[in-house]
């Protein structure tokens, strides 16, 4: 039987805030899949319903290929949800297009993952910091400038970079200016995706440190994309765990980290201990079975169950329903009490 990991394995700081009570972002059933060919499908997301209160961090984590960035990206409206609801700010976006869809986007940032390949690398940085004022209908350039200087202040850049070249620059600075120019709309919301996993070591201390000032400075609301789970309990005030396309657990942090209900959150929270004491391979992790199914061929039931040491016959064909193991704490698993 898998046991929760001991409550010593984490000593987050700081201390999380507590769940507001008004969301800014409700997920209702979002489901997208993506044409394969022969009548298939591939499962990207599948069913995710979700809620992000204003003024929190919330951590979604999962296996690559689990659906978190084109969550992501169907939250941002950057593709189309196939089925189910987004609510931002209280209004139904799942549908909106034009003016309303570039207006909206104001409010909604992404931070990307690679920093490099963030910038056109033939434009002058400031170029490309300029293009999404001036697409959003600020005319004047001496407003522009301050707005650019104003964030560049926030992120701890000298205005001297703006005549720089990508290829000119660090990694570190490359990811300021990535989140410099997120912020240039003054948005109420940012999805970051891995966004200090192409750093060095030394650097992502740093930028998450940035994040955590400006998230309370700027009275920002964040998802948190990440497999680093260091980083998300440094970070977040809730963590989401995604597999296979559908949210199996969501929790307050130390909540999750300390007491896990979910087998697949108790695996992922082994392999990152081992990691992280680079004490070989946890026990847990050793009773995972193969490898995740394909989002092409999900399979029925619990979709965890052909990796689930946990496994019995009803989780072959039952989907399990949500259960509140605690207040704030969703699990869906059969057995998630043993």
């Amino acid at each position: 039987m898998i046991t929760p990991l001991p409550s010593t394995v984490v000593q987050p700081e700081p201390a999380p805030a507590p769940v507001p009570s008004q969301p800014l972002l409700t997920l209702d059933g979002v489901v997208k899949h993506y044409p394969a060919g022969r009548g298939k499908q591939v499962h990207s997301v599948d069913g995710v319903s979700l809620e992000v209160g204003k003024g929190e961090v919330l951590g979604l984590v999962g296996e690559s290929g689990c659906g978190k960035s084109t969550l992501a990206r169907t939250i941002l409206r950057a593709v189309s949800a196939t089925a189910g609801q987004i609510t931002f700010d209280g209004e139904d976006i799942t549908r909106v297009k034009g003016a309303r869809l570039k207006a909206l986007r104001r409010s909604m940032q992404f931070v990307f993952q690679d920093p490099y390949g963030a910038f056109d690398p033939k434009m002058r940085l400031g170029t490309s910091l300029d293009a999404p004022l001036r697409h959003h209908g600020m005319k004047d350039k001496a407003e522009r400038r301050g707005r650019i200087a104003e964030m560049l202040d926030r992120v701890g850049l000298e205005e001297e970079i703006l005549d720089r070249f990508p290829r000119e620059c660090s990694g570190g600075q490359l990811q300021r200016m990535v989140i410099a120019r997120a912020l240039l709309l003054k948005p109420k919301f940012l999805i970051c995706d891995e966004p200090t996993s192409a750093l060095d070591a030394s650097i992502r201390a740093q930028i998450l440190n940035l994040l955590v000032e400006l998230k309370d400075q700027l009275d920002l609301t964040l998802v948190l994309i990440s497999h680093d789970l260091r980083v998300v309990r440094y970070l977040c005030d809730r963590v989401a765990v995604m597999y296979l396309g559908q949210i199996v657990e969501v929790a307050m942090r130390d909540d999750l980290f300390s007491n896990p209900r979910h087998p697949y959150t108790r695996v992922l929270l082994a392999a990152s201990l081992a990691e992280e004491e680079k004490t070989g391979e946890h026990e847990l992790v050793s009773q995972l079975r193969g490898e995740p199914p394909s989002p092409i061929d999900p399979p029925a039931g619990c979709r965890f169950h052909p990796r689930c040491p946990l496994a019995q016959e009803v989780c072959h064909t039952v989907v399990p329903e949500a259960a509140r193991p605690g207040e704030g704490h969703l699990v869906t698993c059969h057995f998630w009490d043993q």
